[in-house]
């Protein structure tokens, strides 16, 4: 179990170096976060963008590959061959607009979507708590259904389980603990759950709706008499959609001085998407965490 983002270093230097395509490289960040995790052995980058642009920001003796192709779709095009082709196990968005690498990755002729759904999986570190938290979805799914969320759930485990954990729990979070038919993500819970008594849930735990305070608090979940595996323990908290799931996580990073990482689940590789407001060092760890969970989900395909 991760105690902090920045074990990611260590794990992700125990796995063979991930070859990495950049989609329109040409951002200082992101080449900031891109050269460091190639000095440190885990990535061998492949930059895709505007050649002149992207050799600004490098250094000028570099052995770094570059694909110049300054349209915006043929970069992503580009990104999703190299993937079905073997040549790149990560894709990483650069500064190209979301909705144009997202198109390419859901494209019927040549993407890379494997799952019924595309969902973001944040993962997020403080200095005063004693385990690393994942958050879904807080980029990507505006205001999933039941059915949706299920699929959220199942991309969350898959990614918790490639790197490390062997029974994640999952809270559903609301802002209650018990039903209300006039709060949806209560309703939303107890669908889930009872879908969950049919399909009993395999390799990880979940319950809810809880307040998120009974998720990561055991004082509070004995204040309130609550009981179970995942109360006060949980490691993945699913939000009632994109709207919950951005303020919890931008907040823990902006106010709480959290560490964070993320990436897409849901293609046949990890996707990087960070925004542009997120520093070099929050791009690195998310490079990171799709270099371990690549390598977690490759042994256990095979």
């Amino acid at each position: 179990m991760l105690k902090r983002v920045q074990d990611l270093e260590k794990l992700a230097k125990q796995t063979k170096a991930k070859t990495m395509a950049v989609v329109f490289a040409q951002d200082e960040f992101v080449i900031e976060a891109v050269m460091r995790a190639a000095e440190i052995g885990v990535v061998k980058p492949i930059l895709i963008g505007d050649l002149e642009k992207i050799e600004s920001y490098l250094p000028k003796h570099h052995d770094l590959k570059i694909v110049n192709q300054a349209e915006p779709d043929l970069a992503a095009k580009a990104a999703m061959d190299m993937v079905n082709s073997g040549e790149a196990e990560i894709v990483m968005k650069g500064l190209i607009d979301t909705k144009v690498l997202l198109k390419a990755v859901v494209n019927k002729e040549y993407g890379i979507r494997n799952q019924k759904l595309l969902s973001h999986v944040g993962i997020v570190s403080y200095p005063d708590f004693d385990r690393v938290l994942f958050a879904t979805d807080g980029a990507m799914n505006i205001e999933p259904s039941v059915e949706d969320k299920i699929l959220i759930i199942e991309n969350a485990v898959k990614l918790a389980r490639a790197i490390g954990y062997i029974e994640p729990k999952v809270g559903i979070v609301s802002a209650v603990e018990k039903v209300n038919d006039k709060i949806l993500s209560t309703v939303h819970a107890q669908a889930i759950l009872d879908y969950y008594k049919n399909n009993e849930p395999k390799g990880f735990l979940i319950d809810g709706p809880f307040a998120i305070d009974n998720l990561v608090s055991q004082e509070s979940v004995i204040h309130k008499g609550l009981e179970g595996p995942v109360a006060g323990k949980a490691d993945i908290l699913l939000f009632p959609n994109l709207d919950a799931g951005n303020v919890f996580y931008k907040t823990s990073v902006f106010l709480a001085r959290g560490l964070s990482a993320g990436v897409i689940i849901g293609a046949k590789v990890p996707i990087v998407l960070t925004s542009r407001a997120d520093s070099a060092e929050a791009k690195l760890y998310s490079i990171l965490l799709a270099v371990v969970s690549q390598h977690g989900l490759l042994a256990t395909d095979n």
